[in-house]
């Protein structure tokens, strides 16, 4: 998962409180969990940190006190031009040039300072994320999970994210596990219509234009256009609404007995263990079968985390992880070199 094509999201309010000393428990859990997804994160959160220490730093010029500065640079040009009035008969103009000058420096330098101490503000917060093959999580601000899929697009503003949780998934397809307990409503912002949530996790597709959404869990809003007189559609648990860009009509289905694809893991982790514990603990909650062909791939061991994921997306990531290969049948899931 990329931010802005070359980075992964940084949880900037998490590291700020923990340099802070006033990240609470649970806060401190996200960021230890942030810094062992990616052995990126914690030169990321040494950046952060030296980012924040050179602010302090520059934070002191910030606050000087620029008038009395000027005051007492203002009597002493008062000074000088007085001398050079009495010994020198040459026009102000030409006193006062070179002056102007360094006047003029240093108020750039001051402006430049303040420039640097705002300078998110003004180049914006616009977080660009696109989905790969290993479909990778990430933390939203509000420790919300999002994954995107290959080929998906999302973006969202990390500056206002916690007043106005919005992401604007732009194509392709995203699931989305979101933490509750807040004041403002979590949308999914599409082309045509969007997505709110009510309470759950879902996954939103885009079929050219074409809107399919899947509750995994709670409630969710889809709507057959935008603004505040928009038809919504509730969906519920295991069950999948669709929204038509040609005619804007909205439709569900219940999803019965839901085949593997469907079914999702809840919370699943596993810490150094082998890769055939690992399958034989997915066979029992899947009711799957999983062959792994070859003693030296079943004792490959792996510290995986899961949640929310069918057992077709976690046979993916398994094979992708190990670097191997999968395949499915009616009978259940291969794993082999």
């Amino acid at each position: 998962m990329e931010e802005n094509n070359t980075s992964r999201f940084i949880p900037y309010d998490l590291i700020q409180k923990d340099l802070d000393g006033v990240i609470s428990a649970e806060e401190r859990l996200l960021l230890e969990r942030w810094l062992s997804e990616d052995v990126e994160n914690p030169k990321r959160y040494d950046e952060v940190r030296t980012l924040s220490d050179d602010l302090i730093v520059l934070e002191h010029y910030k606050n000087v006190d620029t008038n009395s500065q000027w005051d007492r640079f203002k009597q002493g040009l008062d000074r000088v031009q007085a001398t050079d009035e009495v010994t020198l008969p040459t026009p102000m103009k030409t006193i006062l040039k070179p002056w102007m000058k360094l006047v003029a420096a240093a108020v750039l330098l001051m402006i430049g300072f303040a420039c640097y101490l705002n300078f998110d503000r003004w180049v914006g917060y616009e977080s660009q994320l696109y989905g790969t093959a290993e479909q990778e999580r990430i933390l939203l601000p509000d420790s919300s999970i999002m994954v995107l899929y290959a080929g998906a697009e999302a973006k969202f503003n990390t500056r206002t994210f916690n007043q106005q949780r919005i992401v604007e998934l732009k194509k392709g397809k995203a699931f989305f596990d979101v933490r509750h307990g807040r004041t403002s409503p979590f949308v999914v912002e599409l082309t045509h219509n969007y997505v709110r949530d009510i309470g759950t996790s879902f996954e939103v597709n885009l079929l050219a234009g074409d809107v399919e959404v899947l509750v995994k869990e709670g409630t969710v809003a889809l709507s057959g256009g935008k603004g505040a007189a928009a038809k919504e559609l509730i969906l519920q648990k295991n069950e999948k609404g669709f929204f038509k860009k040609e005619t804007a009509v909205l439709s569900k289905v219940t999803v019965d007995d839901l085949e593997n694809d469907y079914k999702v893991a809840q919370k699943l982790s596993y810490s150094n263990e082998r890769l055939d514990s690992i399958c034989s603990d997915l066979e029992k909650r899947f009711q799957s079968h999983i062959v792994v062909v070859g003693d030296n791939l079943k004792a490959r061991k792996l510290s995986m985390y899961f949640d929310g994921q069918s057992l077709n997306e976690i046979v993916q990531i398994l094979s992708k992880t190990l670097n191997v290969k999968w395949k499915a049948s009616k009978k259940g899931y291969s794993i082999y070199e």
